[in-house]
């Protein structure tokens, strides 16, 4: 049988309706008080956290990410901005460079020949 936690009395506890995460509630006959004794957690695993911010990194947009994940395109942008806000400002710079490459760059000044 459950204890209420306020009055510790273990008799006269009756079932009061569940709260937003789906978790049973008792209320206590003797003191009026509601209580939940399993709370379940709220929100979405670690992991489905962490798959969205990869997803984003390849480059999904968010309403894409959101679809198979099952959660809403809001989240997502919540947890990748969460992700960017503790990255630091700047990457760090290495002390000396070796090795430079440069791809080819054509512009155009005016117009194109053809």
């Amino acid at each position: 049988m459950n204890e209420c936690p306020y009055c510790h009395a273990t008799d006269r506890q009756v079932r009061a309706g569940k709260n937003d995460s789906g978790s049973q509630r008792l209320k206590c006959q003797h003191c009026q008080h509601r209580y939940t004794p399993e709370s379940k957690e709220h929100g979405y695993p670690e992991a489905v956290h962490h798959q969205a911010v990869q997803y984003a990194v390849d480059g999904l947009n968010y309403r894409r990410i959101a679809r198979p994940l099952g959660v809403d395109h809001k989240s997502v942008i919540n947890w990748v901005q969460a992700y960017t806000d503790q990255l630091p400002e700047r990457p760090p710079l290495p002390d000396a460079v070796t090795i430079v490459e440069q791809d080819k760059l054509f512009t155009f000044v005016r117009e194109k020949k053809r």
